[in-house]
């Protein structure tokens, strides 16, 4: 009777620490982790807390049950070589999190994913197998003390990630359970809606730099030959590297002022009098406006759309249904927490790109369609519809190259090339070229193709920029090297509207070729000289604290010799918004 005692007290023992093994690491990976997560981004997200917590919790004790009853009947050999192994990755991943993690792009910014540095890679992978490594040594040759480490540091390490846990729900911001019912939103209902008669179509390729163009055309030689009525400008300055401030300096032409918070000067840019008679001059001339962005606070930091609603028609107060797309919601915050706790050489395995979050909550009807993919297949299988009683000035953002995942026939393919989705992208703006024409709409517009900012990487630093003005035609895509800049937008979209043009500077048309003018490209960047500052939602550390200037004049030959020199102006932010 006392052998089965003992037996029983000796399965419960192996069970136990088997459990606290396997919870520990599923715990952190399926529950704090992306809960810590979500609560650090909440302003990000359009999910809740609750519509994916108790799934992940399920998950990880389930998981973990599983395991641990699987691993009571393994010999004594395996048994300790995979519950060491399991408290090893639990222990190092917690280490990773804490002190061995880079400052790292949660939010998934940069489409060409995690760059590995090889030699703090190693380190860092020499740190995973020395804990590891350890964990497996004192189960092998300090047995008793490895029964101890395992149970008491795993039951240590839950129970105060569990407090955090707990901290965590507790503080947590209203908008982590509550989705408002109604409110003002951005409505895509008329998406695919152009004017009979007049229309300015600025389509945003997210992050389409003129070097992503051309090393397309290598590969797909053909990629632009739809765009051959558009004149094609290869000296185009985007201002402002990032969506934000770079699609508010687009709309309404005000420069970025680092040294005040982001919603003052997003409730600057947009209303002021040069910004408010911008919009004016286009609703006193019988133009629709609709913007279609799916991320408000791309365009107005923390404040409302209210901010926007008298420029904007698209923006409605209607109460929407919302769809969560549970699968995709689990999936990302896996690999979001993942790519947070796993080490150098695994991360870019695990990297999220923005647009995976982007598309978990949708609202049923009346969506934006940004992602590339989506928007094509809304164009093929709806079509543009053209409507007799307005003209319209329509901004359309899209994903573009932001995110690698549109095939070459501009259909999802999760894991498409860079080139692919360029050409994906344009096979998209050729499908909608198509259709303008179709209903009549093509001839007399304005057309810009272009991209809201480039990359951070010198050579890609610059814009795509075509046009096409209403009667303009031609065999073959003329090409020049006119210096021109977002700064030029404003007129050039009043000139196109039949509009007074003159107060807000000159055109893209009025620059010529080689023409010498000097422009200047902005970069957020962290400069330690500088303090640290917060992120304008106020629940984490900014990515940079600085805004360097590069002035210059020519091209983006001249630009990178710039950037080599150092920067011209270095402005100091007060908030970040990344």
């Amino acid at each position: 009777m006392k052998r089965e005692i003992k037996k029983d007290n000796s399965k419960g023992k192996t069970f136990l620490k088997a459990f606290l093994s396997f919870f520990l690491l599923s715990f952190m990976l399926l529950v704090f982790g992306p809960s810590e997560i979500f609560f650090a981004n909440v302003t990000e997200f359009t999910f809740l807390y609750q519509e994916f917590i108790w799934h992940m919790l399920v998950i990880a004790v389930l998981s973990a049950v599983i395991l641990s009853v699987g691993a009571m009947f393994l010999p004594r050999l395996p048994y300790k070589l995979i519950v060491s192994i399991s408290f090893g990755i639990a222990v190092a991943g917690y280490l990773q999190v804490m002190f061995l993690n880079r400052k790292l792009d949660l939010l998934g910014l940069n489409p060409e994913g995690y760059g590995i540095e090889v030699v703090p890679a190693v380190l860092n992978l020499l740190i995973w197998l020395l804990i590891i490594g350890s964990a497996l040594f004192l189960a092998f040759a300090k047995e008793k003390a490895w029964d101890k480490l395992v149970q008491y540091l795993s039951a240590f390490l839950l129970a105060i990630q569990i407090v955090a846990l707990v901290s965590l729900v507790v503080a947590g911001d209203e908008k982590a359970y509550v989705r408002p019912a109604a409110g003002l939103h951005l409505s895509g209902e008329e998406q695919l809606v152009v004017s009979k008669e007049d229309n300015v179509i600025i389509l945003i390729l997210d992050f389409m730099s003129s070097e992503y163009v051309e090393d397309a055309l290598k590969v797909y030689p053909d990629a632009v030959d739809a765009l051959h009525d558009f004149t094609y400008y290869n000296n185009a300055e985007c201002v402002y590297f990032g969506t934000f401030p770079s699609i508010v300096h687009m709309l309404t032409g005000v420069e970025f002022n680092p040294a005040i918070t982001i919603n003052e000067w997003c409730a600057q840019a947009w209303d002021n009098e040069m910004t408010n008679q911008f919009y004016d001059y286009l609703k006193n001339n019988n133009y629709k406006i609709n913007l279609y962005t799916p991320d408000a606070h791309m365009i107005c930091g923390l404040n409302e759309l209210e901010l926007i609603q008298d420029k904007f028609d698209n923006v409605i107060d209607v109460a929407q249904d919302m769809e969560v797309n549970e699968p995709l919601l689990l999936k990302t915050l896996f690999k979001m927490s993942g790519y947070r706790m796993f080490p150098e050489f695994l991360k870019p395995m695990f990297y999220t790109n923005m647009g995976e979050y982007a598309d978990i909550v949708t609202a049923k009807k009346n969506a934006v369609r940004h992602d590339n993919a989506a928007f094509y297949s809304r164009l093929l299988e709806e079509g543009i519809s053209g409507d007799e009683e307005h003209n319209y000035f329509i901004i359309q953002h899209l994903m573009g190259p932001h995110q690698w995942t549109t095939g070459a026939d501009g259909n999802y393919k999760p894991d498409s090339t860079r080139e692919e989705t360029v050409k994906g992208c344009f096979v998209i703006v050729e499908e909608y070229l198509k259709q303008l024409q179709e209903v009549g709409a093509y001839d007399n517009a304005t057309i810009i193709i272009t991209a809201d900012h480039g990359g951070p990487n010198n050579t890609d630093s610059q814009v795509c920029f075509f046009v096409k003005r209403p009667g303009e035609t031609h065999e073959e895509s003329p090409v020049t090297n006119a210096p021109i800049s977002h700064c030029d937008l404003l007129p050039t979209v009043l000139q196109a509207a039949g509009c007074p043009f003159e107060d807000y500077g000159r055109t893209i048309f009025d620059f010529s070729e080689n023409e010498g003018r000097e422009r200047i490209f902005w970069i957020s960047r962290m400069n330690y000289d500088y303090p640290y500052i917060q992120c304008y939602t106020g629940d984490k550390e900014a990515a940079g604290n600085v805004y360097n200037g590069y002035c210059y004049t020519g091209t983006l030959r001249d630009l990178l010799q710039k950037i080599e020199q150092g920067p011209d102006i270095i402005s100091p932010m007060l908030e970040g918004f990344y």
